[in-house]
C-alpha cells in the first residue's frame, strides 16, 4: 500500500423491531434494487455484464472468489450469477470531484444478508458487509441491523469518504428498518 493510502473501518447498528422475521430482513438486503435506492444520492444504476472470466460459469463461488477477490471468511450463498455488478451514478455534491460519480458495486448475497464492494473515482474502494444479526448486548433474540464498512483510498479524500457514510448511515439504515415494519404491518380489515 502506499504511503499516501489509508484505510479506516466502522460498524453501525440499528435495532430491528422484534414483529420483524430474520428471514424476512435478509431478503429485504438481498433485494439489490431496493438497497440501491436507500442511497440518498443515488441518480441512476444498471446491471453490468459478467466479466470474461466468470462469464461462462457465473454461479461458481471459486470463479466469483477468485476473480474478484473475495475475503476469506465471505460465503456466499450460490446463486447465479454469484457476484452480481452494477454502474450506479450518484450525485455527490463536494468540492473535489464531480457530483456525478459513476461507480461500480459487486454485490455478494450471504446467510445473514449482502456483502458490497464499490469502486469509486480516485481509488476509493469500499467494502461493506450488511448483516441482520442478534443484538449481543440486548440478548433474547432481537435483532439489528449492521454494516461493516472497511473503506480504503488516499489520504487526500479519506475525511470526504468517511464524512459521507457517517452523514448517511442513518438515513439509508431507516429506510430499510420502515419497509421492513411496513411489509410486516398487518393488513387493513377491508369495508
Amino acid at each position: 500500500m502506499s504511503f499516501l493510502n489509508t484505510s479506516s473501518t466502522s460498524v453501525n447498528a440499528t435495532p430491528i423491531p422484534s414483529n420483524v422475521r430474520r428471514e424476512d430482513a435478509v431478503k429485504l438486503l438481498q433485494d439489490h434494487e431496493f438497497f440501491l435506492l436507500c442511497d440518498p444520492h443515488h441518480l441512476s444504476h444498471k446491471t453490468l455484464p459478467q466479466p470474461a472470466e466468470t462469464e461462462k460459469d457465473p454461479a461458481s463461488v471459486d470463479l466469483a472468489r477468485k476473480h474478484f477477490k473475495l475475503p476469506a471468511d465471505l460465503e456466499p450463498v450460490v446463486t447465479d450469477p454469484v457476484v452480481k455488478v452494477y454502474e450506479v451514478v450518484d450525485d455527490l455534491p463536494n468540492p473535489v470531484w464531480s457530483s456525478h460519480v459513476v461507480s461500480r458495486e459487486e454485490f455478494v448475497d450471504h446467510d445473514e444478508g449482502t456483502w458490497v464492494r464499490i469502486h469509486s473515482p480516485m481509488g476509493v474502494v469500499m467494502e461493506t458487509r450488511w448483516s441482520v444479526r442478534e443484538d449481543k448486548k440486548t440478548g433474547k433474540g432481537a435483532l439489528e441491523l449492521v454494516e461493516d464498512v472497511a473503506i480504503t483510498c488516499s489520504r487526500l479524500v479519506m475525511g470526504i469518504v468517511k464524512g459521507q457514510v457517517e452523514n448517511n448511515w442513518r438515513g439509508i439504515h431507516k429506510k430499510i428498518i420502515d419497509k421492513l415494519v411496513a411489509d410486516t404491518a398487518p393488513a387493513a380489515p377491508v369495508a
